[in-house]
């Protein structure tokens, strides 16, 4: 390609040149969308060996935490609402405003229990249409104010960052609660660090161990007692498409799992999903919100003993049925394709 140094071109040409270069990054957005749809659709970024788009996209693709996460949510409106790739090559709507109105949304719907229309999205975006992203936000905050909470996280140094946020009524009850509690431990005057610290400790104690003696598989492949990936497949294993064949279904029914085997399980794994890639060689790095699996589905005449048992994450527990059952069986399970 023919590099022009710019320095060299008059005021008229580096201002047409400028405009040309909006359009072709432009496009070129709608075409990384376009990619990360499909890749999302195949779910290829868990057979790398990630546990989700996000992780995905920063640690693979190398987007800040926040750019990832604006192309993320502008994908997946795009799945509902194909014409916004449209109006993001205009320029009518730019990934942060679409960013805004994605995290309003999910508020509405986990806040509020308000869960908007394709027709409504269609019209509010029509609101917000060649707005900034502070225009965008006030005209959401008109009709919920309370949807975008003044939250800022500073870096202070090295070790230490300064997080703000608004506390509503019931987190400072449940603060004051927590205090109370740490002072009947010996804290006479626990700082609001210390506080958080020990609420967050205690509730990622008590989520791993509902994930260690609780159900055996997440809502979305309930009933679907599937093997793990490939790379952890037996060789005497039945192939994907033999299951396809042989299961019209995943099963509905739960299969028992004693508390001292998969408490075994958590330990041989590390306390850690073990997925691992044939493509990378990366093992899942998740930890949080484990799942005891059998490696040979129960549906194939699996057992719930010790050596078929393994742990994953909730990504490659659903990737591991897809393998199991086929994608189009599993779809009515799944979110996001």
């Amino acid at each position: 390609m023919k590099t022009i140094d710019i320095r060299k071109l008059s005021d008229s040409e580096l201002l047409e040149q400028t405009e040309k270069a909006v359009l072709v990054e432009r496009e070129s957005t709608n075409l990384v969308l376009d990619h990360l749809r499909e890749i999302q659709s195949r779910r290829l970024y868990a057979r790398l060996g990630f546990s989700s788009m996000f992780e995905y996209c920063t640690q693979h693709l190398k987007y800040c935490n926040s750019g990832a996460q604006l192309r993320i949510d502008a994908m997946r409106l795009s799945l509902e609402l194909p014409e916004i790739k449209e109006s993001l090559e205009k320029g009518d709507l730019s990934l942060s405003v679409i960013g805004s109105f994605q995290k309003f949304v999910r508020h509405e719907n986990y806040r509020r229990d308000k869960k908007y229309s394709k027709e409504e999205k269609q019209e509010l975006l029509k609101q917000v249409e060649s707005k900034s992203r502070v225009e965008a936000e006030k005209v959401f905050a008109e009709i919920s104010p309370e949807a975008f909470p003044k939250e800022k996280v500073r870096v202070l140094n090295g070790t230490q960052s300064e997080l703000r946020l608004v506390a509503d009524e019931e987190l400072m009850e449940l603060i004051a609660e927590m205090k109370a509690k740490l002072q009947q431990k010996g804290n006479s005057d626990p700082s609001y660090a210390e506080i958080f610290k020990s609420g967050l400790r205690k509730a990622l104690k008590k989520e791993k161990g509902v994930a260690a003696v609780g159900a055996t598989s997440s809502e979305e492949v309930r009933g679907a007692k599937n093997g793990v990936s490939k790379a952890f497949a037996r060789p005497n294993s039945t192939s994907s498409a033999e299951v396809g064949s042989s299961c019209k279904q995943p099963r509905a029914s739960r299969v028992y799992i004693s508390v001292s085997a998969k408490k075994t399980a958590f330990y041989r794994a590390g306390e850690q999903c073990t997925y691992f890639s044939e493509i990378t060689g990366k093992r899942c790095t998740e930890k949080h919100f484990l799942q005891v699996e059998h490696i040979i589905p129960v549906a194939m005449g699996g057992s719930s003993e010790q050596e078929n048992l393994t742990v994953l994450c909730a990504c490659h527990n659903r990737l591991s049925a897809i393998d199991s059952f086929g994608m189009e069986k599993m779809r009515p399970y799944l979110r996001h394709g």
